[in-house]
């Protein structure tokens, strides 16, 4: 379902918004509640059931024989875990020990005490190995404010998927598996063009699929091409002094709608409504020529359906390559994924630190990479090591691409992980959704969702920002993992 936003009020619009950022706060107040684990011998986890659950929630018992304490692993969708845990922390009910994050909640999480920053715990640990982990995956996801808030346990990045055997026959050059300055957007949207109208093996080809539906699955998708365009959201973030002007206006973000609706064109029309698993399951089912995508989609596409372990269509018919970027712009890669950590309520964050280290350590990433269920489905390392594993890249030959992506990531710039977001991203996804099925020019549009940016922000405390900045960069973030 769409929302014509092109003819809401502003009050109607700025109400919708601020629906969906409270629907965390309100949305599993009915959910009945356990108190946090008491049990030393248990440790209570609560996750979201991306790719990396079904292979941990594999070794768990392992976990359970060699450490002697019993893991109550839960898993919730993407909305009803983000529901379940703000509402949690708002009413101080708690009621896990592990809990996973995504990116883009740290920085409100980290601000409002609800989680506690795992520093003390890694400097305490000898064994444990902070430099291993790729800088950019820490800084992206992991760090916020000078502290390291989660560990990774399932880190993206995004690149290209294409048919092999498509590229072949229509006599198309292969996309290239490094960055480089003639793979640009346009040049993307050329070769995709030239399987515009074109069959496969008897059926109608797509030349693409994108996400469509709105308010998250667009934005993750769309925020990619921005982000290679050299689109900011705000003034100044996350450099210092922090100034969340909205930037939505700029020449960077009309040319990135542009893209994306040239895209949407040239993909199946009900991709208007995909979300994240639609786009990959739809490749996977042969008939589209080439897309782009998280990372976990270089595997995911060998079954037929999310995670059925069933062999797809183009399981032995599919390569990865680069992602594409904009002319005379330095190539910026979007990451995101998961990591977990320890609630301020818990009465067991040592027992929950304990399974953190676990399930992010080389040896057990290994092994659900090893792990051969469902086709082997999972490769969303965020250590340096395990790209460099001769076993583990003879299963996944990918990894050097995946790794390069990684190795240009900046996820604070694609998707800004500040306080807020959820209700910004609310406007941006509506605001997307519409100027891919309408006729309004680019420029209104994000003049629209510029001003309901502002509106949002200002009611936030946010414009003009009144609290501490601090200087967040790259650089920094390699200072800090030196330190251990």
């Amino acid at each position: 379902m769409t929302i014509d936003i092109g003819n809401m009020s502003r009050r109607d619009l700025l109400k919708s918004a601020s629906v969906v950022a409270l629907v965390a706060g309100a949305g599993s107040l009915a959910i009945p509640r356990r108190g946090a684990a008491q049990d030393a011998n248990t440790v209570r986890v609560l996750s979201v059931e991306d790719p990396f659950f079904f292979s941990m929630k594999a070794l768990v018992p392992e976990y359970e024989r060699e450490t002697g304490i019993k893991v109550e692993l839960e898993s919730l969708s993407y909305d009803a875990l983000q529901s379940r845990l703000v509402s949690a922390f708002v009413a101080k009910t708690s009621d896990a020990d592990v809990i996973v994050v995504d990116q883009m909640w740290l920085g409100q999480y980290l601000d409002n005490g609800w989680i506690i920053a795992l520093n003390d715990f890694i400097a305490k640990d000898n064994e444990f190995d902070l430099s291993d982990f790729i800088p950019e995956v820490l800084y992206s996801s992991n760090m916020w404010r000078g502290q390291v808030g989660t560990l990774p346990v399932a880190a993206y990045a995004q690149g290209v998927m294409y048919r092999k055997d498509v590229f072949d026959e229509l006599g198309i050059a292969a996309p290239p598996t490094e960055t480089s300055e003639g793979w640009t957007w346009t040049k993307y949207v050329d070769t995709l063009k030239s399987m515009e109208g074109k069959s496969f093996g008897g059926k109608p080809l797509f030349p693409t699929v994108v996400c469509g539906s709105q308010p998250s699955p667009i934005v993750h998708m769309f925020t990619q091409v921005s982000a290679s365009h050299g689109a900011n959201w705000f003034k100044s973030f996350p450099a210092a002094p922090w100034d969340f002007s909205p930037q939505l206006t700029s020449p960077a973000w009309i040319k990135s709608v542009e893209v994306y609706r040239q895209l949407y064109k040239l993909s199946p029309p009900e991709a208007i409504t995909y979300v994240w698993f639609d786009a990959g399951t739809r490749f996977a089912k042969g008939d589209i020529g080439m897309f782009y995508w998280w990372t976990p989609y270089f595997y995911l596409i060998k079954n037929s359906g999310y995670m059925t372990g069933k062999k797809s269509d183009v399981m032995e018919k599919y390569a990865t390559a680069a992602l594409p970027k904009a002319e005379g712009v330095p190539q910026t890669v979007s990451l995101g994924g998961w990591s977990l950590g320890i609630p301020s309520s818990s009465e067991r964050q040592e027992a929950g630190y304990a399974f953190i280290k676990w399930a992010t350590s080389k040896a057990t990433q290994k092994k659900m990479a090893l792990w051969p269920d469902l086709n082997y489905q999972f490769s969303d390392f965020a250590r340096v090591s395990l790209y460099q594993d001769e076993e583990v890249k003879a299963i996944y030959p990918y990894l050097d691409v995946q790794y390069a992506m990684m190795k240009q990531g900046n996820g604070k710039v694609t998707r800004p992980p500040v306080p807020g977001y959820t209700a910004v991203e609310s406007v941006l996804g509506l605001t997307l959704n519409q100027l891919l099925t309408g006729n309004e020019e680019p420029k209104t549009g994000l003049e629209r969702a510029n001003s309901l940016f502002e509106s949002i922000l200002k009611g936030n405390l946010m414009i003009p920002y009144q609290k501490d900045s601090y200087a967040d960069s790259l650089d920094g973030a390699k200072a800090l993992i030196a330190k251990k």
